[in-house]
C-alpha cells in the first residue's frame, strides 16, 4: 500500500490501527538512526521515545494538500525532535558543576573531589549535640533569679573574685558563695536529664 494512503487510514483513529502499525514498522529504522547517534549515548532511551512521539505527531498533523511528501515530513520531525532533546540536555549539563575540580590550584590538579572539599571537617553530630547542650544551658541560666545568675556568670564565666561581686551586690562574699552554690544546685537539677 502507498505511504500516503496508509497515513490517511491511520488518521482515522481506531479504524486505522493496522495502517499506523505499518507506518511505525516502516520508520523504525529512521527512529533508530537518529536516536542512536554517538552524542546521544547517555540519552538513548529518551531519544528513542522522542523519535516515536515525533512519528505519532507527524501522522496526526500531516496534511497531504501541503505538497510535502510524508517521508520527508516524518524525517524532519524525528530529526528535530531528537536534536531539541539533545540541546535541552546539553543546557542542563552546562549548568551542572563538575565533581572533579579543573582549576589551576594544586588541590584541583591532584583531582580532589569537590564533594570532599565541601565536606565538613568537624563531626556534624557532635557539633549539633554541643549546640543543643549550649542552648539548654543558656536557657537554664537565664531562668535563674537575677542575683544567682549574676553570681554564677561573674565568678565562673568571667573569673571575678567573690569579694568583687559581693561589693557590686552590696552583700558579703559568703552570701555570694551561697548564691552561687544554690544556682549550681538548681542548674544540676534542671540539666540532669540532658547531661
Amino acid at each position: 500500500m502507498d505511504l500516503e494512503e496508509l497515513v490517511r487510514e491511520a488518521q482515522q483513529g481506531y479504524a486505522g490501527q493496522v495502517a499506523f502499525a505499518e507506518i511505525c514498522r516502516r520508520f523504525a529504522g529512521l527512529v533508530k538512526k537518529y536516536a542512536t547517534q554517538p552524542h546521544l549515548a547517555g540519552l538513548k532511551e529518551e531519544a528513542v521515545a522522542e523519535g516515536w512521539l515525533a512519528v505519532v505527531s507527524a501522522v496526526q498533523t500531516y496534511d497531504s494538500q501541503s505538497g510535502v511528501r510524508f517521508a520527508g515530513y516524518v524525517e524532519s520531525r524525528v530529526k528535530f525532535a531528537v536534536w531539541n532533546l539533545f540541546k535541552r540536555e546539553r543546557r542542563r549539563w552546562q549548568q551542572e558543576l563538575p565533581l572533579i575540580g579543573k582549576g589551576d590550584n594544586q588541590e584541583d590538579k591532584q583531582g580532589l573531589c569537590l564533594l570532599e572539599a565541601l565536606a565538613a571537617k568537624d563531626d556534624v553530630e557532635a557539633v549539633a549535640e554541643n549546640n543543643f547542650v549550649n542552648a539548654a544551658i543558656h536557657k537554664a541560666v537565664a531562668n535563674l533569679p537575677d542575683k544567682q545568675r549574676l553570681a554564677v556568670t561573674k565568678t565562673l564565666l568571667q573569673d571575678a573574685h567573690l569579694a568583687d561581686v559581693a561589693h557590686e551586690l552590696g552583700i558579703s562574699p559568703q552570701a555570694v558563695y551561697g548564691l552561687r552554690q544554690r544556682a549550681l544546685c538548681r542548674l544540676r537539677k534542671e540539666l540532669t536529664d540532658l547531661l
